[in-house]
């Protein structure tokens, strides 16, 4: 856990110093384990944010916006009734306890002075958020604790607040894990008095481009292949380290229901395939029908009512093997055969229909396959925005009807510029692909998309002429980069001109089919 106690140390300095005689204006509760206090004081409007979600608690000043329901949660209805212009005196924290207390000066109804506490507890999986009254009793908790849930400390309204127990003597010196193998890396004694001497100052560590942990001092363990930069405060920090994860998980929440809808439409049409399928394959028989009715016809001058089967020459086959044909005895020999008959006409019927309707079923599940491959490539909410207008256009979702409804933009392609200053156009969906490569692109442009993968259409811009080939490798790379092979090392990408790419009728949008391609090794890379 980064967010240790010597760090919530600087962190709880840096608040106190913003914070202390600001007075709270408004409250606001955006997700179930998120608030924003917004204060106002001599420093001017600022916002604290305090997290208690399980892998993400944090409290900091933030910049950033957040959407707030149109209903606010009970719990925040109640920090509003009791901090709501009450005023921050104190910023604690407990000796070596990851937590902060605010300590907050308010009114009741009657006018009366009513000091609360606000107690931030970033407790790694059991964080949350108390708050306390004057006599040190719980008002309430964003997450209650019961005795079943905790029979050493409970956190339910009217009980006494207690700090949480400490633990056992040696498991816990106020350093997180990564600090203590910095201590032990540097020769230092791994607790509080190693620290002596440090300078303490925000750090990030960043691995290929991505944040990776944060703490209190450089970190040299790693070596070359991690990096620390340092932040102007504990909170930028934060707000920094966290903006990428949070953003990914809002938007996987605001994706959930998409994925959903398309991973049913999905699984229905397999089912339906893998029963259409099965009832092909009961239809290959079919010639054997017809060939028996022509074995009864053949032979009907000898047949006679009531036989049970009918044991002749095959002339179908070179040899003329004797064959028998199983006669419904309750039938004419002329009515067996036109039985015969009826079923090769019903068989092959359904053999035609079958056929047509498993090619829809696997264009169907091909194209969701491209659809959900999209939604996991999605990191905008425009991306999802696009995609929902996809599948409307589709038919697999409704839109919402009436004359307030507002008309979104559609989205606009990825724009890059090659090293060459080329441009490149990258479609966020299968609708846009369509676009990019039928409407928008020349019939000169180089058309680029990942090999036997679901993708992004890329067009590379040619003016005219032939592109250079490290544009062509560019342009590569966004295409392996945006497909379902984003993760993977090296991906072949296939390129062929504009001119080249067909669209086969009727077919689902985003599936084309090409010729005159070359195929290019190219490394998705987010850096290109």
């Amino acid at each position: 856990m980064p967010l240790d106690a010597v760090f919530i140390t600087e962190l709880g300095r840096e608040l106190a110093e913003r914070l202390t005689g600001s007075k709270i204006d408004r409250v606001h509760q955006p997700e179930k384990d998120t608030v924003v206090f917004a204060l106002r004081g001599g420093a001017g409007t600022q916002r604290l944010l305090v997290c208690f979600g399980s892998g993400s608690a944090r409290a900091c000043l933030t910049q950033a916006s957040y959407e707030n329901p149109a209903q606010p949660p009970m719990f925040c209805m109640l920090l509003r009734k009791h901090l709501l212009g009450a005023r921050v005196t104190a910023v604690e924290q407990p000796e070596n306890e990851r937590m902060l207390l605010l300590r907050l000066e308010g009114y009741d109804e009657l006018g009366v002075s009513a000091p609360r506490t606000l107690a931030v507890e970033l407790l790694g999986r059991n964080a949350n958020l108390v708050l306390v009254d004057a006599d040190g009793r719980i008002v309430d908790a964003a997450r209650r604790v019961d005795e079943q849930m905790s029979p050493k400390r409970q956190l339910l309204p009217g009980l006494i607040y207690r700090l949480p127990p400490k633990p056992e003597a040696g498991k816990f010196s106020g350093l997180s894990p990564l600090v203590r193998r910095e201590m032990q890396w540097r020769g230092l004694a791994e607790d509080l008095t190693g620290l002596e001497g440090l300078a303490r100052v925000p750090t990030m560590l960043v691995e290929d481009g991505k944040p990776k942990d944060f703490t209190f001092l450089p970190i040299l363990q790693y070596g070359p292949t991690v990096e620390s930069v340092t932040y102007p405060g504990w909170s930028v920090l934060l707000e920094a380290f966290y903006a990428e994860k949070d953003r990914a998980e809002h938007l996987k929440s605001r994706a959930r229901s998409l994925t959903k809808l398309v991973r049913s439409a999905k699984n229905r049409t397999e089912k339906k395939l893998a029963l259409r399928v099965q009832e092909l394959a009961a239809t290959e028989d079919r010639e054997q029908d017809k060939r028996r009715g022509d074995l009864i016809t053949a032979n009907i001058w000898r047949m006679r009512p009531g036989q049970e089967s009918l044991t002749a020459e095959d002339f179908y086959e070179p040899d003329g093997p004797q064959v028998t044909v199983p006669l419904d005895a309750r039938k004419t020999p002329a009515q067996n055969a036109a039985a015969y008959y009826k079923q090769y006409t019903k068989k092959k019927t359904a053999c035609e229909h079958l056929t047509g309707l498993i090619a829809a079923n696997r264009a169907e599940a091909e194209y969701l396959a491209s659809v959900a491959a999209e939604l996991d490539r999605a990191q905008t909410q425009a991306d999802l925005d696009a995609v929902r207008q996809e599948l409307a256009a589709a038919g697999y979702v409704k839109e919402p009807r009436g004359k307030g409804k507002r008309r979104e933009k559609p989205a606009q392609p990825m724009r890059f510029t090659t090293s060459a200053g080329l441009e490149v156009l990258v479609g966020r969906n299968n609708l846009q692909n369509d676009e990019l490569t039928f409407k928008t692109a020349r019939r000169t442009d180089l058309w680029l998309h990942v090999q036997k993968l679901h993708g992004a259409h890329v067009i590379l811009r040619c003016e005219g002429g032939e592109p250079d080939e490290r544009s062509v490798y560019e342009a590569a790379c966004l295409a392996a980069f945006w497909s379902e092979g984003g993760q993977a090392g090296r991906v072949a990408v296939d390129a062929t001109q504009v001119r080249l790419v067909k669209k086969p009728k009727g077919a689902k949008p985003g599936m084309v089919i090409y010729t005159g391609q070359r195929t290019v090794m190219a490394e998705p890379k987010k850096e290109i």
